[in-house]
């Protein structure tokens, strides 16, 4: 047809108007193909838009609560490491901060005083802020201050320019009076303490003091997302720090990489998501392609019959996908930007994020994700059109009227059967007669079947958007925020900072502590906790306290626990210490240089009190595990045996310092009693004369314990480190002592209640929860009316405060309902994504089979056996896929537990038996509607003859 004398047809209006009137005969396919085309939009717009977001808007309320993006620091580091760092291709960006000192207004501390190179300030602070007006610091007596610093002087309605006088502390010994001009504010979120917030200088006020940020500075790091905090530090230290060096390197996930790990478990877990819904789309558009694929080819074979070139076949069938497809793209792309833009936000308000810039903050409409899901359905609408016309190229016209799209198998041979042939013959003829609705089954398994590769990718297809619903719901449900609450205690009671220790802003961090940090952890320090209570008698929780709130009714004291220590002054060799200690006494060199000292000067005295905490047996059992699993240097026979402590601490040493505490293994350490009550407040009201008068007295007499061995340091940041309970633990550079009963036993002071956690019958919770109230009132005002210490204003013991979970649970209910309602919209749109795509298969198979079923019906088949017999089909497919997800999706679901179970403490799986039901159901219910839905429709109405149609009658 296309040879030597053959002239084609390129009439444009011919074309446009096969194309239209082809479009019209498969008016109902084309709907459907059109509703496939809007949902395929819709869902992935939705689904990459709302998890971006979320990841994004998680990022931003950490960002916010850090006061920085920065991940990664490297203290003191010089030009040359500078450029060793800027140079790593896992290094995304890199700032240079210098911490000055501290700025006071009229004696009362303001702020930290810092100064940062462009990058930090853009990169790494600037997202951190909000509200903020005017610039960085350039000139040399300009500075830019927080909001909070500025009300903390007074000043509520700042303005460029104006005059602020600071006095400013520059390291330790140095003092500037100086008169700043405002360049700028801004308004943070950190945790407000007093050193919190901080004023930021230009570079050349920090060379007017005689500095340079060149020539040292710290390095404020970004490190690749995909990079957790472990792997980042093992090759800065490889880097850029090398095995000899000092350098203090602290590192932790990037806020991207929490994020992602929240909400899918990894990247890698994010890719296999996104595959999968790329997966479910391109079946939901394929399969109505790939069943109508038949009817398609025998329409454009008859035009091949005709003489249409090949060219005008192709213009023809794009021709009638294109007038389907431009209103489809058109309806999803408009639908998609309405829901994310508008329903979306709407139905959060101001619930998730609140306190760090609102919903305002969770932007899930995103453009670009808009653009490339119509490129995506586009290229998946023509590409499944291109498989029509390539097989219909292949064929010849003759093979393209009479395609039915099944595969010919090759004719066997008869087999010989001998003697046995009527034998044969009779099972055969026994295993046709069936029951009518034997024989409807047996139809439906063979139309089903009789396209073997398309029934298995339809089933294939159907079961992979069903399973992805089911494992977004899996992932989403375990993760919930909730689960981070609930794994903690119900109550937790711990003694509250002293005065001057909340004055400070320490003590209320669990309020907006993240997911899955310590409640109990803090900033602030045993000197802020003792600071008016440093003497030997004081307990946060006082004995009588104690025995009242385990003998409340409901409480369950064998899951509650109870940790107890004390404070105390330790001394430990310096060979000991000099792992924590950044410049310690190097006692070998000291000896080479011919420095003599005796052991007596070779033990060094803490400043102040330090934690010493008891473990239980099944704490040290633990901890012996650990040890022994991880082939760690660490003396557990002493700690067992009460002859020896350990120290514990927050990721602080560096490798140097690691192969420095193994050093210290074995050395000598001992304990100091602090003063009594007594002598502690007649110590507060001597004079110095006085003091040294009565310093050797037997009130004011240290008394020492035994010497212990030290056992060694223990990482708690480390990988597998056990579940042990620590209380104030989050300054940087306390030391905290680990000992057994055995060992405590030894030493010469009381047990202390350090804390408490509670866990009552949860039908007693309210009533307990106001009688724990009314106790710690009570102890409180106690408290308060003693007569003790009243240097600066301290007066009596630091009292107590309780951690409820009912509370936290209240605080965190908005973000838990914002959390799940983005979640769960992500849940329906696969859920329906799916069932639309069983409703499509359904719909389409009975649309294309419409000859084929009118033949039924013209031999005697009735309208209401040509219903079962369609349902019967679409039963099939759901048993197919119900037993695929009852077998192998409940396989998949469980290794997505074990994944989240360990990339998340806190995961709780879940089996989604009302999503599987309701998923179930929705298959049952279109088998059940849809053959009744559409033999209403005129379109699938044929006359019959009238003899059938009288014996229905």
């Amino acid at each position: 047809m296309t040879g030597n004398g053959f002239t084609p047809n390129n009439n444009r209006q011919v074309i446009r108007m096969l194309s239209k009137e082809f479009g019209r005969f498969n008016k109902g396919r084309n709907r459907i193909l059109m509703g496939a085309i809007v949902l395929c939009i819709i869902t992935l717009t939705m689904v990459f838009g709302i998890s971006f977001g979320k990841v994004q808007a998680e990022y931003m309320k950490a960002v916010r609560a850090a006061g920085t993006t920065a991940s990664a620091y490297i203290e003191d580091a010089d030009e040359s490491q500078y450029e060793k760092v800027c140079s790593l291709s896992y290094v995304k960006q890199v700032g240079r901060c210098v911490s000055v000192g501290t700025a006071a207004f009229e004696e009362q501390p303001v702020c930290k005083i810092q100064v940062l190179d462009d990058v930090a300030w853009e990169k790494m602070m600037q997202p951190a802020y909000t509200d903020i007006y005017g610039q960085y610091p350039k000139e040399k007596q300009e500075i830019m201050l927080s909001v909070r610093a500025l009300k903390s002087m007074g000043i509520d309605d700042p303005e460029k320019g104006m005059k602020v006088r600071l006095t400013v502390t520059i390291g330790l010994f140095r003092t500037e009076q100086e008169e700043f001009c405002l360049s700028g504010w801004y308004s943070d979120y950190v945790d407000d303490t007093s050193g919190s917030a901080i004023g930021y200088i230009s570079e050349a006020k920090l060379k007017d003091w005689g500095y340079s940020i060149q020539e040292k500075a710290d390095l404020l790091i970004c490190q690749s997302d995909n990079m957790d905090w472990r792997e980042t530090e093992e090759r800065l230290y490889q880097d850029v720090a090398g095995k000899t060096s000092e350098l203090k390197i602290t590192v932790s996930n990037t806020y991207t990489y929490d994020a992602v790990n929240r909400l899918t478990g990894s990247y890698g877990m994010a890719a296999l998501g996104a595959l999968v819904i790329l997966s479910g789309m391109f079946f939901l558009v394929y399969n109505v392609m790939q069943i109508s694929m038949t009817e398609d080819i025998r329409q454009m074979g008859l035009l091949n019959t005709i003489g249409t070139t090949r060219k005008q076949i192709r213009k023809i069938y794009f021709g009638q996908i294109r007038r389907i497809m431009i209103p489809g793209v058109l309806v999803g792309a408009f639908a998609s930007v309405f829901i994310l833009v508008i329903v979306i936000p709407k139905i959060l308000g101001n619930q998730y994020l609140s306190g760090f810039g609102g919903a305002k903050e969770f932007r899930v409409f995103r453009s670009e994700f808009l653009v490339a899901a119509v490129v995506f359905t586009i290229t998946l609408t023509m590409g499944a059109a291109a498989g029509v016309i390539h097989h219909l190229v292949n064929l010849s016209c003759m093979g393209s009227i009479h395609y039915t799209g099944l595969i010919k198998n090759r004719t066997s041979r008869k087999k010989k059967w001998g003697g046995f042939g009527k034998e044969q013959t009779l099972i055969r003829c026994k295993k046709r007669n069936r029951t009518v609705n034997g024989e409807l089954w047996y139809m439906a398994w063979q139309n089903v079947t009789r396209y073997r590769i398309r029934f298995l990718l339809t089933i294939f297809s159907l079961f992979l958007g069903m399973e992805a619903c089911l494992g977004v719901v899996v992932i989403s449900r375990g993760s919930d925020y909730v689960h981070v609450i609930e794994k903690r205690p119900d109550f937790l009671i711990a003694g509250e900072f002293s005065d001057w220790g909340q004055e400070e802003g320490y003590g209320n961090e669990y309020k907006s502590r993240d997911l899955g940090e310590d409640p109990m952890e803090t900033e602030g320090d045993n000197f802020c906790l003792l600071y008016g209570n440093a003497y030997d008698e004081f307990s946060p929780i006082s004995s009588d306290v104690r025995e009242q709130l385990l003998s409340l009714e409901g409480v369950d004291e064998e899951k509650s626990y109870v940790m107890e220590g004390a404070y105390m002054i330790s001394t430990i060799s310096q060979k000991g210490i000099r792992p924590l200690v950044s410049n310690y006494f190097n006692v070998e060199e000291q000896v080479k240089e011919g420095v003599g000292y005796s052991y007596d000067y070779s033990m060094v005295e803490g400043v102040d009190a330090d934690v010493i905490q008891i473990l239980s047996e099944e704490e040290i059992t633990s901890l012996s595990q650990y040890v022994q699993d991880n082939h760690l240097s660490i003396d557990m026979e002493d700690l067992k045996n009460g002859t020896g402590v350990m120290i514990l601490h927050d990721h602080q040493l560096s490798p140097k310092q690691e192969e420095l505490a193994k050093e210290s293994i074995g050395e000598p350490i001992f304990f100091t009693k602090m003063l009594s009550k007594e002598a502690w407040i007649l110590w507060n009201q001597l004079s110095s004369e006085e003091w040294d008068a009565m310093e050797t007295t037997e009130m004011f007499s240290e008394i020492q314990s035994e010497t212990y061995t030290l056992c060694g340091y223990l990482d708690n940041r480390a990988e597998g480190f056990p579940n042990i309970r620590q209380t104030w633990h989050g300054s940087e550079g306390l030391i905290y002592y680990l000992i057994s009963e055995k060992g405590f036993a030894k030493l010469p002071t009381e047990k202390k209640t350090l804390y408490m956690e509670l866990n009552v019958d949860q039908k007693k919770e309210p009533q307990i929860k106001t009688e724990i109230q009314n106790i710690l009132s009570q102890e409180n005002r106690k408290r308060e009316e003693m007569t003790g210490n009243k240097v600066d204003g301290e007066t009596g013991e630091a009292g107590i405060f309780c951690i409820s979970k009912s509370d936290l649970l209240a605080e965190a209910a908005n973000y838990i309902r914002g959390n799940r309602l983005i979640l769960g919209s992500i849940s329906v749109v696969l859920l329906f994504a799916g069932v639309a795509n069983y409703f499509n298969v359904m719909v389409t198979e009975i649309i294309s089979r419409k000859k084929e079923l009118e033949i039924l019906e013209s031999i005697g088949m009735t309208k209401r056996q040509k219903r079962k017999l369609l349902t019967v089909e679409g039963l099939y497919y759901c048993l197919a896929v119900v037993a695929l997800m009852l077998t192998v999706g409940n396989g998949i679901l469980y290794l997505i537990r074990f994944y989240m179970e360990d990339k998340l403490s806190y995961f709780v799986f879940t089996y989604p038996v009302g999503w599987l039901i309701v998923g179930i159901g929705c298959l049952i219910g279109i088998c059940a509607m849809i053959p009744k839905m559409l033999y209403i429709k005129r379109d699938l109405k044929t006359p019959r003859p009238q003899c059938i149609m009288n014996s229905e009658r």
